[in-house]
């Protein structure tokens, strides 16, 4: 698999030729192309490595909440081992690294995957003949390991912790501003996008798929109401390597800049999809 400092061009491989033993249970086990983007972009700067340890940024960070950053992934039936199911089955469907990236202010991490696993997170997609179905193994959520070749910068408010990132806020930024910066900062590699784009297109044309069928969205219960809404926190993300090097430098950039060079705008509330602007239908009875 090629990546954004491997051009395809200069490869001898062919398209499909093995990349592990056969019987591997990695998702990514043949060679195609594709060039997967990187989170962040060309647009990720580093920091000076006394970023957090000069006087200007110790003088104007106050500590606040504690969040945790976490990697996800699902799918493993080991009552059906031959069907591929959840976020697992669609990765070795379109051939690629992909898991859920987050935020959770919640100290016991296992407590949100229960939530995940109620909600059947990402488990709806489009059929190809267009209607909504779910699909299995979306309710087995585990947190991954999060592997990076380096460390967080020395006296940096973000600690590789046990299967995720522990981060301190500053005072002054709320948890739901936080994750939706790193969200935005790590678009470029988001999976619904991606797989609208002509890169995403011409992928799927190789595998011989439908990308609307591999497009993943949640379904919101409220009652008797159920929201179907679009699951914006699916990455082509690899937790082990150079991705999570630079999902850290993402957590640091964001509490670097807003400490230092902070840009006050009018509070604006975030709308949520899942809890009134997405697709409303009633619940089967």
């Amino acid at each position: 698999m090629t990546t954004s400092s491997t051009p395809a061009t200069r490869s001898t491989r062919s398209i499909g030729s093995p990349l592990l033993p056969p019987g591997s249970a990695g998702a990514v086990t043949e060679w195609f192309p594709t060039q997967w983007p990187r989170i962040g972009g060309k647009a990720l700067l580093p920091l000076a490595d006394n970023a957090f340890t000069g006087e200007r940024f110790r003088a104007a960070y106050q500590a606040g909440k504690l969040v945790f950053v976490y990697v996800a992934g699902c799918g493993e039936d080991h009552s059906m081992p031959t069907v591929a199911t959840g976020l697992l089955g669609l990765a070795r469907r379109l051939r690629m690294p992909i898991h859920k990236v987050s935020v959770t202010a919640q100290v016991n991490l296992r407590d949100r995957f229960r939530e995940l696993n109620v909600d059947h997170y990402g488990a709806l997609t489009t059929s190809g003949d267009g209607y909504r179905c779910s699909d299995l193994g979306y309710d087995n959520w585990m947190a991954q390991h999060i592997l990076p070749k380096g460390k967080p910068l020395t006296g940096s408010p973000v600690v590789l912790a046990e299967r995720c990132l522990a981060v301190r806020l500053p005072a002054n930024l709320s948890i739901r501003e936080f994750d939706k910066l790193l969200h935005g900062r790590m678009r470029n590699a988001a999976l619904n996008p991606w797989l609208k784009s002509g890169a995403g297109s011409a992928h799927c044309d190789l595998l011989g798929i439908d990308p609307r069928e591999a497009m993943r969205a949640t379904a919101y219960g409220f009652g008797e109401i159920m929201r179907a809404s679009e699951s914006q926190e699916f990455y082509i993300f690899r937790p082990k390597g150079f991705d999570a090097d630079r999902l850290i430098r993402i957590a640091e950039r964001i509490i670097h800049d807003h400490v230092v060079a902070p840009k006050r705008q009018p509070t604006a509330g975030w709308k949520s999809r899942g809890q009134g602007f997405g697709q409303a239908f009633s619940r089967p009875v």
